[in-house]
């Protein structure tokens, strides 16, 4: 469950490791089970794991936990019946702990789990979530900054955000917050104890935390700064994943000592291991990645850094949000200026944006800074520092600090609910490309740090590892992500070329004529194979009809193209769109597909020349929308 280690160099500039407490737990559930039964026993990790089960139906989905508790005190507001009063919405906290008492004594833990037996809240379908008028129900999770939380700004318009009416917690996310925030609160109360504990018995002065609970930003935010510790060290892999980096240490280390120190020297690394451990893309596997998206993106060359930085600078400040791909990728969950999506902190309505259109993940998740470390300090409070100057506490955005009150308004899309902020603190000795970019955002607006959070934009799938990977993750937003940055390689998304589908192009330059200039059509081809799934639903009501309705619905599959997920079958619009799919093998233009839909037969069944008429020109919009989805969606190109 819980183990305590000091641990400090030796004379032969080895390691002394000495254990001084490890409390061992029981498993509840049979071994069989998918991880070991690990979210029934009796730690503070896999209490944790059982609440985020409870709420998410996911045991891994803690940080979700841990982004809903500070909700906790947020009060919303709606009109009553006849308009003359205001009801409160807000969570209603629970008194009793899931966990209390001490992890270093005998017996003395006590765990409540009646907060989490019965139906857990990602089953429940409450009336509530069917009440309004669309077919599907309402988002469990789904809502927006209450009244009663400061105006952290965000008047500047975000372009194409959808204009939206606040929106409240349903009844089973009120409950969600509540067990959250009891579950976040009892944790911080038992780890605190426990690490000061310890911190007495040892006289220890640093603190090193791994394991899954040391994920936790709030909790390493407390733990850094309250406990006088003078240097507070979390890895960028403190879970399981840095189980293998461990391993190799001790390796290296016990190499090291058992070698033959005058030939062999001492491979222990002196300073934090660099969390960028991933594979470095080949400049021929860029390449062959740029070639096959070539139909749907568009491509630049930047070779010069500081113009790359420019125009990035200049997309985000405008309210764009672009991806940055780059080098090694980092290991652990955490994206660090490798594998990001960056924006503007300054714009409010980029939170629903990222979130809903982006990453397509809950609205009330938060986002991070990534802030440079030397001006961290007057944006953040850091007060563990000797006095108060700053320290870089948060490089792999492991602590989670209070944004100073009067600097909230200015970074409202990094300042979460509760005035916090899981900061990343960027040093040019680090990462000095990094650090570039965000010093040219410093110097363009102001504001020394930009909202960073992971890119991964495809739902279940990690941070993108390889360049075909962030091209198709890229263009899985259908143009929410403005730009992508590849190495040197500055890519945006190809719109679909109608006018080159229905065979014009734009007229030349200096030419009299107002016409475009009529040029051979192009010939719409699929990007592969393609597989289709059709059912058909007839309503009750209508089986005695005599005329019957029924309703046809197509999936589709295809292996080949850019945005295919594996197991996933894509719905189509209708049987036209359908249909359109199947023709387009390549040899056949719109004008002749169109012709196959609008030509009239005279009298004797031969085919009349057709004609544009106000029903044959509805049928070309349909045509020409559908083909666009299609070409948007990379099931086909021109």
């Amino acid at each position: 469950a819980e183990s305590v280690y000091t641990f400090q160099k030796s004379d032969d500039d080895g390691l002394d490791i000495v254990p001084i407490f490890k409390r061992f737990a029981p498993e509840h559930s049979p071994p069989t089970l998918y991880n070991h039964g690990f979210e029934n026993m009796d730690s503070l990790g896999a209490l944790y794991s059982r609440v985020s089960s409870h709420i998410f139906g996911d045991w891994n989905a803690c940080g979700k936990v841990m982004g809903l508790a500070p909700w906790a005190e947020s009060i919303w507001t709606e009109d009553k019946i006849g308009g003359d009063s205001k009801r409160l919405i807000q969570p209603k906290l629970h008194k009793d702990p899931i966990v209390s008492g001490t992890l270093y004594k005998d017996d003395d833990l006590v765990i409540d789990r009646s907060l989490i037996e019965g139906i857990p809240f990602c089953a429940r379908n409450d009336p509530e979530l069917f009440m309004d008028d669309s077919a599907s129900p309402r988002k469990r999770y789904d809502f927006d900054t209450p009244e009663n939380v400061p105006d952290y700004g965000g008047d500047e318009e975000v372009s194409d955000t959808p204009d939206t009416s606040q929106q409240r917690p349903a009844q089973v996310a009120l409950d969600a917050i509540a067990l959250a925030s009891r579950m976040q609160t009892d944790l911080e109360t038992v780890a605190m104890d426990f690490v000061q504990h310890f911190k007495d018995e040892t006289q220890e002065s640093n603190l090193c935390l791994v394991g899954g609970v040391a994920l936790n930003s709030v909790l390493n935010g407390r733990l850094s700064r309250e406990l006088n510790f003078e240097k507070t060290f979390i890895p960028p892999y403190p879970g399981d994943d840095g189980i293998a980096v461990g391993c190799c240490a001790y390796g290296l280390n016990r190499k090291a000592k058992d070698s033959d120190t005058s030939t062999s020297p001492t491979t222990v690394w002196k300073e934090p291991l660099t969390p960028y451990l991933g594979g470095v893309p080949s400049d021929l596997e860029i390449k062959m990645a740029l070639d096959q998206a070539d139909p749907w993106i568009e491509v630049e060359v930047i070779r010069d850094d500081q113009q790359r930085y420019k125009r990035m600078v200049d997309e985000i400040a405008s309210g764009g949000v672009i991806a940055w791909y780059r080098s090694r990728s980092e290991m652990g969950p955490r994206a660090l200026g490798h594998r990001s999506i960056l924006a503007d902190p300054r714009k409010h309505g980029l939170v629903r944006f990222i979130n809903e259109h982006v990453k397509s993940r809950e609205s009330f998740r938060p986002f991070a800074p990534s802030a440079l470390a030397d001006e961290a300090n007057d944006w953040f409070d850091l007060s563990n520092s000797d006095d108060g100057k700053f320290s870089n506490v948060s490089p792999f955005m492991s602590i989670t600090a209070q944004v100073k009150e009067h600097q909230r308004h200015k970074i409202p899309a990094v300042t979460h609910v509760d005035g916090s902020s899981r900061l990343q603190t960027v040093r040019k000795e680090d990462e000095p490309s990094y650090h570039a970019f965000i010093s040219a955002f410093f110097k363009a607006t102001g504001i020394p740090m930009v909202l960073n959070t992971s890119f991964n934009t495809i739902p279940g799938e990690p941070i993108v590892e390889t360049p075909m990977q962030a091209i198709r993750s890229f263009l899985y937003t259908a143009g929410n992500l403005e730009m992508l940055i590849l190495d040197d390689y500055v890519i945006t998304r190809k719109p679909a070329d109608l006018r080159k589908l229905l065979g014009e192009v734009e007229k030349q330059a200096g030419s009299t004529s107002k016409a475009a200039v009529s040029t051979e059509p192009a010939y719409p081809k699929r990007a592969g194979q393609v597989s289709f799934q059709s059912s058909f639903d007839m309503p009750e009501e209508s089986a005695d009809d005599d005329n019957i309705d029924i309703i046809t619905t197509t999936k589709v599959q295809m292996a080949d193209r850019i945005l295919h997920v594996d197991g996933k079958w894509t719905e189509l619009l209708d049987e036209l769109e359908a249909e359109l799919l199947s023709i387009c093998d390549g040899t056949v233009s719109l004008n002749e597909i169109l012709a196959n839909y609008i030509s009239i037969p005279d009298e004797d069944g031969n085919q009349k020349k057709d004609y544009m008429d106000e029903e044959t020109q509805q049928l070309l919009q349909n045509i020409v929308f559908r083909m666009s989805r299609l070409y948007d969606l990379t099931f086909i190109y021109w």
